[in-house]
């Protein structure tokens, strides 16, 4: 019993030690999104939501057709969760994206991935009119015999704006619509004027007088309906569809810019790039319209980062700037003026700034070089200069220097430390519980062979070592007697038998409680070894008694 509670005992602790690495990464990051499919009436908006959990960070959001739905933000920051917005611009299907940009969770492992919302638009039922439902005034299921439908298997396309409609009449319901150029296949064409169509998985109706089975040509439009900036900014010069690049000024406190840009094909597609994580000095936004044919057109806005209220100096700058030991990023041009510095190691607390002007006149002013601390430290380098009416004109640069600690080496390359110092602790309590177990093994068998020794003897361990001590004793004072009788003379020969016979009379007198003892022995070795051995520690005879044999 004692054994199988100290078995169980040794595999609790192992089944413990082997859970630790499950237990170190059980606060992993992930995020997920409220919605997995919906569908929206034109013109309807509806939300979903994006929920980051043991995570932060930049989510961006994509639409694989804006002219069907539209989203209200590209990408976003999310801590806890954010709701985003969704418009149904018309009749149609399109996948929303969203996806894991820049995201880490709160062991500051990268969190990827993406998730996806089905939508489907349905046409509203007053965009439609009597005509586009076509067909002939006199067809339809009210009052009308059940039309036959020749069954056929089909691409057609809209040769104009077109709703598809439950059922082959004007009446019924709309449940969606085509532009022109759009395709749906055909199951079906009608004795009434109507074709019978597959729409987003179910059979509608639609007029046969606006489809057509030969492909359109598909467009080249590839230009901007219109481009405008959100809080008011003014794009320079004025959009128009035929200029393609355009330069914007912000102020330094600007991160990011919304920008709405239509093409005038809805079949055309719209990507914008740029607008987000805005540096100090010089961006680069671009407005990329895919035609429905594939061809590409690109607006370009040149984005310039200033400080809120600053006035742009010509001339006035820094001609060098540099850290020493440390490498900026970007690598230093006049004309940025925002800068990140990586310091891994926090014994720092100041930096070897070297700046110089473009103009000798000019006075460089650096703040916030003292006392850095562990984190961002946000290093503002002023250079000012005095202009023909006496007034100081000041231009800003922003060293933003990261101070950390150095990144830990690893003793075995592609294995973190912390992970090598586990494994190596779970392998070393293993090596300690069998060398326990071994150990209690090893007692456990000696314990058993001493136990087996004892029984050999007789167990009467202790009456051996009795009886051997005393025959050892009578048989030294033996040997004593025997000695003085070898050095008597010839001539008291007489005299050593009458001594003989008192000696003899002695050791009788002794016999009693010797043969007592020698019969109690005799008796424990005849029960554990039978009969048949006999003890010879006596030899019975006047002559010289000796040490016998014994187990």
């Amino acid at each position: 019993m004692k054994k199988n509670k100290i078995c169980w005992i040794l595999l609790t602790c192992i089944f413990i030690i082997l859970m630790l690495p499950l237990v170190s990464h059980a606060a992993q990051g992930n995020f997920s999104i409220s919605k997995s499919s919906v569908t929206l009436t034109a013109g309807n908006t509806t939300t979903f939501t994006i929920t980051a959990t043991n995570c932060e960070g930049q989510f961006t959001i994509s639409s694989s057709n804006s002219s069907v739905v539209e989203v209200s933000s590209s990408s976003v920051w999310v801590t806890g969760s954010q709701t985003i917005t969704l418009t149904a611009k018309k009749a149609g299907t399109a996948t929303v994206t969203i996806e894991a940009t820049d995201v880490g969770d709160t062991s500051e492992n990268e969190v990827t991935g993406s998730e996806e919302i089905a939508v489907t638009v349905n046409a509203s039922s007053s965009s439609g009119n009597s005509s586009s439902g076509g067909g002939n005034s006199g067809s339809g299921s009210s009052g009308q015999s059940t039309p036959t439908f020749t069954e056929v298997n089909e691409t057609v396309y809209a040769t104009s704006s077109v709703n598809i409609r439950s059922s082959y009449s004007t009446s019924s319901n709309v449940v969606g619509s085509l532009d022109a150029g759009d395709s749906v296949t055909r199951t079906g064409r009608g004795s009434n004027g109507w074709s019978r169509v597959s729409y987003n998985g179910q059979t509608a109706y639609i007029s046969s007088n606006y489809l057509t089975t030969e492909k359109p040509e598909e467009s080249n439009n590839k230009n901007l309906e219109s481009l405008t900036i959100e809080d008011g900014l003014t794009l320079t010069p004025e959009f128009n569809s035929d200029v393609t690049e355009y330069s914007l000024t912000v102020g330094a406190d600007v991160t990011s810019i919304d920008i709405t840009a239509t093409a005038e094909d809805d079949n055309a597609e719209v990507e914008i790039t740029g607008n987000n994580n805005l540096l100090m000095g010089e961006n680069t936004v671009e407005i990329k319209v895919t035609a429905e044919d594939g061809t590409e057109r690109t607006y370009t806005i040149n984005v310039t980062k200033g400080e809120v209220g600053e006035t742009v100096v010509n001339g006035i700058g820094l001609s060098e700037l540099s850290i020493e030991g440390y490498t900026l990023s970007p690598e230093f041009s006049s004309n940025i003026y925002e800068y990140a510095l990586d310091v891994p190691d926090i014994t720092v607390t100041n930096l070897m700034i070297n700046a110089k002007s473009n103009l000798e006149s000019a006075i460089i002013e650096i703040v916030g070089n003292n006392e850095l601390k562990l984190g961002e430290n946000i290093i503002t380098i002023l250079v000012k200069s005095e202009n023909e009416d006496g007034e100081t004109e000041t231009v800003t640069y922003q060293i933003i220097a990261n101070i950390h600690e150095p990144e830990k080496s690893q003793i075995i390359a592609g294995i973190d430390d912390e992970d090598l110092f586990l494994y190596g602790g779970i392998v070393l309590a293993i090596l300690i519980i069998l060398v326990i177990i071994i150990v209690v093994v090893v007692k456990r068998r000696k314990s058993k062979e001493d136990d087996d020794y004892g029984t050999y003897y007789g167990g009467f361990s202790s009456l051996n070592n009795d009886m051997d001590s005393k025959m050892e004793q009578n048989s030294i004072e033996e040997e004593d007697r025997d000695n003085s009788l070898s050095e008597s003379t010839e001539n008291k020969m007489n005299n050593v038998n009458t001594e003989n016979e008192v000696q003899l009379d002695e050791t009788n007198k002794q016999k009693p409680e010797l043969n007592e003892k020698e019969q109690t022995r005799k008796s424990v070795i005849e029960e554990n070894f039978g009969a048949d051995i006999k003890p010879d520690y006596y030899e019975e005879s006047n002559s010289k008694r000796k040490r016998g044999k014994h187990f």
